[in-house]
């Protein structure tokens, strides 16, 4: 038999009443009220420098496999 078919629901709600209630929430996260449209790990307050590097970063992403095969056609010498 599974050990938490052997729980009985007694048990389990003593045990939810020794824990602290910072333990007994969903997830990784504190349980704390969150606000909208600040979930991100960055900030965005100015939109353009924002935009700015968001474009340069995507650029940058993008270009590398193709620098990276012309490094290596240029390097074999087999750039036409």
């Amino acid at each position: 038999m599974s050990p938490l078919a052997r729980t009985s629901p007694a048990s389990l709600r003593a045990a939810l009443r020794c824990t602290p209630k910072q333990v007994r929430g969903f997830g990784l996260h504190p349980l704390k009220e969150h606000t909208a449209h600040h979930n991100m790990p960055f900030t965005y307050g100015n939109r353009r420098k924002f935009a700015t590097r968001y474009a340069g970063a995507a650029a940058t992403f993008f270009m590398i496999p193709f620098i990276a095969v012309g490094y290596q056609l240029r390097k074999s010498g087999g750039a036409a």
